[in-house]
């Protein structure tokens, strides 16, 4: 049944943001998706476009760059034996920040895996300690002079 359905998707699979924003429900001006995770599999030889029968020999690699419309895109590179991060992320909003809440929520299940493979996700300590000090310590300094003659 489960496959039955699927293969009915199927002639979904390309169909236009447009109508899937018609058919969600989700009511104008707000956008389908403020967010999006992308999981590549990278190879260096992908990277350098040196790739047997790429065609693209004699074409030499100068660089990129990758714009995103929404206001964060998160990109994991899987390099096989390493993981990379990018984030972009909107005006105002650290991406080393974000990039620091990934790293450490993979280092822990990464870690929880290895060591305890029962444990439950939401049991998973993902604040990295800098964010920690600053979420608890930085934002909590309330401290603030006030004149000692005058009555509160």
């Amino acid at each position: 049944t489960t496959h039955a359905r699927l293969a009915e998707l199927l002639a979904h699979e390309h169909a236009s943001l447009a109508l899937a924003q018609r058919c969600s429900g989700v009511a104008a001006p707000a956008p389908l998706f403020s967010a999006l995770l992308n999981y590549r599999h990278t190879t260096p030889a992908a990277m350098s476009g040196s790739a047997p029968n790429d065609g693209l020999e004699g074409a030499e690699w100068l660089g990129g760059e990758e714009r995103t419309n929404y206001p964060l895109s998160l990109s994991v590179e899987d390099f096989g034996e390493a993981l990379g991060l990018t984030a972009q992320v909107a005006e105002g909003v650290a991406a080393d920040r974000v990039c620091g809440y990934m790293q450490r929520a993979l280092e822990q299940v990464a870690e929880a895996l290895e060591h305890a493979p029962n444990t439950p996700v939401r049991d998973l300590d993902i604040l990295p300690a800098a964010e920690r000090a600053y979420l608890l310590e930085e934002l909590n300094r309330t401290a603030a002079p006030y004149p000692a003659e005058q009555c509160i």
